[in-house]
């Protein structure tokens, strides 16, 4: 049956989740510019999970709910289809766990091809015959939706390189706090960017890279110039803002948490201290 233009981008989709398929299967010739080894074979799957097949699901999704109701074969793969899709999700996952990552490829490239074979020969020839012309538009709109742009997450120094520097370039031109670092502090970015790296690298990844003592440092900046707690939630946010921008996940997430635990600290060391001091008894 040729496939209708409702659901030929799936199908497309399903042409390149075969070939990875194949890929993670066990003693598969070499794919021309596909990796060889398993560890990077499972970097790749996990990948293209993230960047492709994950986003694909929840269309498919989207569009299993909208078929609901319009024939009972339909009706009864729809669980069967969606308890697949979160088991294929699932052995995405555990491709970060080194052990035994052959044994999981091999069965994640057998079952993501059943999978695929599933729709392609009885699902999707199903809803060409008995959906309406009225749900087949809505599953036109559906397949043919701007796939959203898939962030990854801070997974490598050059990654907090990324996200310092677009966070500084941000503080540099706001109009609230950017003149603490430009005018009162007078930082010297060429020699700050570094250090900066250094210690979220240290923060996130704990790879003991920074030794500095921060807290002093913004004690010494709060003599020069009061600092206030509008001061801190300008720097919260700007710093929150521009992880959203750029990555997301258990770092990016981890990286917001620490940001405003950080924060929050030194308010308490600095300001609460400060205003102590002054309080006659």
């Amino acid at each position: 049956m040729k496939r209708l233009e409702a659901l030929a981008p799936l199908s497309r989709d399903h042409h390149d989740a075969l070939i990875l398929a194949q890929l993670l299967k066990k003693d598969t010739p070499s794919y021309r510019n596909l990796p060889d080894s398993a560890r990077e074979k499972a970097a790749y799957a996990k990948t293209f999970f993230t960047a492709k097949l994950r986003q694909h699901f929840d269309i498919e999704e989207a569009i299993l709910e909208s078929a609901k109701g319009q024939n009972d074969e339909i009706d009864l793969l729809i669980p069967t289809i969606i308890d697949e899709h979160s088991r294929l999700s699932a052995a995405f996952a555990s491709l970060s766990e080194a052990d035994g990552v052959e044994a999981k490829m091999d069965l994640l490239g057998k079952e993501l091809e059943q999978h695929i074979r599933k729709e392609e020969r009885v699902l999707f020839p199903l809803i060409q015959q008995y959906c309406s012309q009225e749900n087949l538009h809505i599953i036109e709109l559906l397949s043919h939706a701007k796939p959203a742009v898939m962030k990854k997450d801070i997974e490598t120094k050059k990654d907090i390189e990324l996200l310092v520097n677009n966070f500084y370039e941000k503080v540099r031109e706001d109009e609230m706090i950017g003149h603490i670092f430009n005018d009162v502090a007078k930082v010297n970015w060429e020699k700050h960017l570094p250090v900066m790296y250094d210690f979220w690298e240290n923060v996130l990844f704990y790879t003991g890279s920074y030794t500095g003592n921060p807290m002093d440092l913004h004690k010494h900046l709060h003599r020069v110039m009061p600092l206030n707690k509008d001061h801190f939630s300008r720097w919260e946010n700007i710093f929150t803002k521009t992880i959203d921008e750029l990555f997301e996940g258990e770092k990016a997430r981890l990286a917001k948490q620490r940001a405003i635990s950080i924060s929050t600290v030194m308010q308490i060391k600095i300001l609460d201290e400060s205003s102590s001091s002054n309080k006659i008894y």
